[in-house]
């Protein structure tokens, strides 16, 4: 609740957050209209990262985006205290060049406005991608060649320079343990992976060093282009997440694959329900 002006409330703010816990910040304004504010700090848990910087549109729309006239994006208990709420302010006002830090936000809400308004199958149009980046003309190559079978290993990045999904490796891996040393361990990754001749790995790789707004855009765009790679006939019977590739053995990847794939246990035989027999019938006798 609001106890005084607008700055002296704002300056009890960052005693009120957790260095490893994000979390959404609303705000009543002097002019009783609403800043919508997110806090995600760079310790938090990378699920943590992603499930707040995802649904950030459905919260404010849940919410009533009317109600809301100003947002903010930091990863510093700081910046959301009296002082850091007038930089911000300072720059919207000013057109001031933003910071790198201010860009990265302003690149996430724009990701999250895709995200948010891409239709779904709720929508009742199945043929539509929602948020994708196209390939490029290398990766559809490779991924041409991985549905083929002519190889069983294709590494992907996504290049934000120029919005399109990257070739990164693509080749045969000899054995399962050598999937964890060709993924890299400090960026985050789209992999597939021929398993065995019937069953193919989607692996979604993202290390907690990763940076919020790398975290975000692999997040958004990795259905996009899961759908892709439907499209050119490669189908992702097993799909995994991991925050480090050194967790990708072999024993683990076996065991992963062996409960996925499992047949359920055969139910037990229900008894048949046996129709009662037709009640005997007098017989009919013969009237003279």
């Amino acid at each position: 609740p609001q106890q005084g002006a607008l700055l002296d409330d704002l300056d009890a703010v960052p005693a009120l957050l957790d260095d490893t816990s994000p979390c959404y910040l609303l705000v009543q304004l002097d002019t009783g209209k609403w800043l919508f504010a997110t806090y995600v700090p760079d310790a938090a848990p990378v699920r943590a990262k992603m499930l707040y910087a995802s649904t950030k549109a459905t919260v404010t729309k849940s919410l009533g985006e009317s109600y809301f006239v100003d947002d903010m994006f930091g990863t510093m208990r700081d910046e959301f205290s009296a002082r850091g709420y007038q930089q911000h302010r300072q720059h919207v006002e000013s057109g001031a060049p933003l910071t790198d830090r201010e860009q990265e936000a302003a690149h996430i809400r724009d990701l999250e406005s895709r995200a948010a308004e891409a239709p779904t199958m709720d929508s009742r149009r199945s043929h539509v991608k929602g948020a994708v980046y196209p390939l490029h003309a290398d990766a559809e190559a490779a991924l041409r060649e991985f549905a083929r079978g002519t190889i069983n290993f294709a590494l992907l990045a996504i290049d934000t320079a120029s919005e399109t999904v990257t070739i990164a490796h693509a080749g045969s891996l000899q054995s399962h343990d050598e999937l964890a040393q060709s993924i890299p361990g400090d960026a985050p990754r789209y992999a597939l992976y021929w398993f065995d001749s019937a069953t193919t790995v989607f692996i979604y790789s993202c290390p907690a060093s990763t940076s919020v707004r790398e975290r975000m855009i692999y997040s958004t765009f990795r259905h996009g282009f899961t759908v892709t790679a439907r499209e050119l006939n490669i189908n992702m019977d097993i799909r995994l997440e991991f925050d480090d590739p050194r967790e990708i053995t072999a024993a683990a990847l076996e065991a992963e694959i062996s409960e996925r794939t499992a047949a359920p246990p055969p139910s037990a035989a229900r008894p048949k329900f046996k129709r009662p027999a037709p009640p005997n019938r007098r017989p009919r006798t013969k009237q003279s």
